[in-house]
């Protein structure tokens, strides 16, 4: 497993990989991270080289790696939400455990392949760290967990975002911030972005109390 930071940074300095797990409940920086991959991909032509894949089409998922982009180098893969990376209840659900199976058991014997055709994304709410294709994919693969962030990784992001609008606000500030708003990135960067409309360019912000 990856962490946040090493993955933007990966992205960042043009690193893609073939296969990836984004997982957790921070979505903007997911959502961010998985903007980066498209990105840096290239160009997505649905149905042709980008395909998305949701809970009721997994079962296509290997049928999909297989067929060819038609064109185009490689092939992008979005999978979300699909319950593969579900922790199991009691009540075992058959029909995806051997879905399960048959996925992990062709990435195992067709990786190299993979690789050279297709970029694999799968997003998931949650994961199951303790399941075999969680642990295959951490493997051969890339995994991140995006966690919320703690407040000191917070005002570091929120510092670089004011750094350049070349807007200047103290850390009490921000750490004032994060107490009245929470710590979800996406609500805390709408209110910064208030702040800087407000502060205007080059301008030391003044503490405001929400």
């Amino acid at each position: 497993m990856v962490t946040i930071e090493n993955l933007e940074k990966e992205l960042k300095n043009g690193n893609l990989q073939s296969l990836y797990l984004l997982y957790g409940e921070e979505l903007f920086l997911l959502e961010r991270s998985l903007k980066k991959i498209k990105e840096l991909f290239g160009e997505c032509i649905k149905g042709i080289n980008f395909i998305l894949i949701d809970d009721t089409s997994i079962n296509q998922i290997i049928s999909d790696i297989e067929t060819p982009a038609f064109g185009y180098q490689k092939k992008l893969i979005i999978a979300r939400n699909t319950g593969l990376l579900k922790k199991e209840g009691k009540k075992k659900n058959v029909e995806l455990n051997n879905l399960k199976e048959k996925i992990i058991n062709y990435l195992n014997e067709n990786m190299e392949n993979i690789k050279q055709d297709n970029v694999i994304v799968f997003i998931e709410e949650e994961a199951d760290t303790k399941q075999e294709i969680y642990k295959l994919i951490d493997k051969i693969g890339t995994v991140c967990e995006f966690q919320y962030q703690k407040p000191i990784q917070i005002i570091k992001r929120l510092k670089s975002i004011c750094n350049g609008y070349k807007v200047q606000i103290s850390e009490n500030d921000l750490q004032y911030l994060i107490e009245s708003c929470g710590t979800n990135m996406q609500e805390l960067i709408n209110e910064i972005r208030k702040l800087i409309e407000y502060a205007g360019e080059n301008r030391n912000n003044k503490k405001r109390r929400y």
